[in-house]
């Protein structure tokens, strides 16, 4: 009787103890089970909100850079231009080169005046003594020369025929005695369709040597 009360015991502690572990069992699942699904809800949720891996922030765009090696390229009859080039360069940094014609045009200036008013007439491009060295290397050309009768110079269309400007930033400056560079900047518009055109400095020789002072000012402006 008593060996039957222990089993009778035992059984019942033994039942007792297997059905709390299968209870506990499961709630153990279903805590598992509550936790994936959770889970799944909240990638669910990001996927459909979007998430820092998934979308890609917009970038801000980049500021615009200075350009690259620059040149000056001047043609000057009397010097005058020269001078305006020469502060330029220095100011900038950038390579001078000298625009010359195979010919020089006559120290006589009324032979000068015949000589130019021949090649507007006849439209003659007097022949280029060299072109620029490694004219790729350029971005951008500060380019200069007189404003004859309101004209540019043949000269400087010659050289604008024998150098490609496609794509780098053009700088224009001129002197005259009075004329101004209006039809001049059409010209260059003309020959160098697929250039950077950008502000242009022009000084009247009465004026200088004080309006190189405005050669700064402009040059800041420019921001190159």
């Amino acid at each position: 009787m008593r060996q039957n009360g222990l089993d009778r015991r035992t059984f019942v502690m033994g039942s007792f103890g297997f059905c709390m572990a299968v209870l506990g069992g499961g709630m153990l699942a279903g805590c598992v089970a509550a936790e994936e699904q959770v889970a799944e809800n909240d990638a669910r949720e990001q996927g459909e909100s979007g998430s820092a891996e998934s979308v890609a922030p917009e970038s801000a765009p980049e500021p615009a850079g200075r350009v690259g090696r620059a040149l000056v390229a001047v043609f000057s009859y009397s010097g005058t231009t020269l001078s305006v080039a020469e502060r330029i360069a220095e100011a900038t940094g950038a390579d001078l080169f000298r625009i010359e014609t195979t010919d020089a045009y006559p120290d006589d200036y009324d032979a000068m005046i015949s000589q130019v008013q021949r090649e507007q007439d006849e439209g003659y491009l007097p022949p280029i003594a060299a072109t620029v060295p490694d004219w790729d290397a350029y971005d951008a050309v500060y380019l200069g020369h007189p404003i004859w009768w309101g004209q540019l110079p043949h000269v400087m269309r010659a050289f604008l025929s024998q150098h490609d400007l496609a794509g780098k930033v053009i700088v224009p400056f001129s002197t005259s005695s009075s004329s101004g560079n209006a039809e001049a900047l059409d010209a260059i518009r003309e020959l160098c369709p697929a250039a950077d055109l950008r502000e242009a400095l022009h000084l009247t020789r009465g004026s200088l040597p004080v309006a190189l002072d405005e050669v700064q000012p402009w040059i800041e402006r420019l921001g190159l």
